[in-house]
């Protein structure tokens, strides 16, 4: 048997990692919610608050927006990286993990760049990692 084929099995492991832990849940929610402005798939990793909040915000968007419609070509340049992580435990046993990132962001022109920070609050609903509050300051 061929080292590759071997292989094979390990890379299809890791290509199918599990994303259901706080902090692939938080990246994927600031990579969704920021970077990509895609509210409908942004609240597939929410609960709660969190889902309140983009359930108000797709609403808003109606407008000028149709479903699962992104507005790629007026988007800034959105980085991100994670800044601190925090663990808190709750009443009643809940745990939440927060997540801190800066985004960059900068102008379609590159003129203009920013920086904003994002706190990420994540809890673990019935098995599964949610993104339960967001805020920017």
């Amino acid at each position: 048997m061929k080292p590759r084929i071997l292989l094979l099995p390990l890379l299809i492991l890791v290509a199918c990692s599990n994303r259901n832990n706080p902090q692939a849940v938080a990246e994927d929610f600031v990579y969704h919610y920021y970077k990509r402005a895609n509210q409908e798939s942004a609240i597939q990793l929410s609960s709660g608050l969190a889902t309140e909040e983009l359930e108000k915000e797709i609403e808003r968007l109606k407008e000028i927006r149709g479903p699962n419609e992104t507005v790629q070509k007026e988007m800034p340049n959105i980085t991100y990286k994670q800044i601190g992580k925090e663990t808190a435990n709750e009443v009643e046993d809940t745990t939440y993990v927060l997540f801190n990132y800066q985004l960059t962001i900068k102008s379609r022109d590159g003129a203009t760049t920013r920086t904003k920070k994002v706190v990420i609050t994540t809890e673990n609903i019935n098995r599964r990692w949610k993104v339960v509050n967001f805020d920017e300051y």
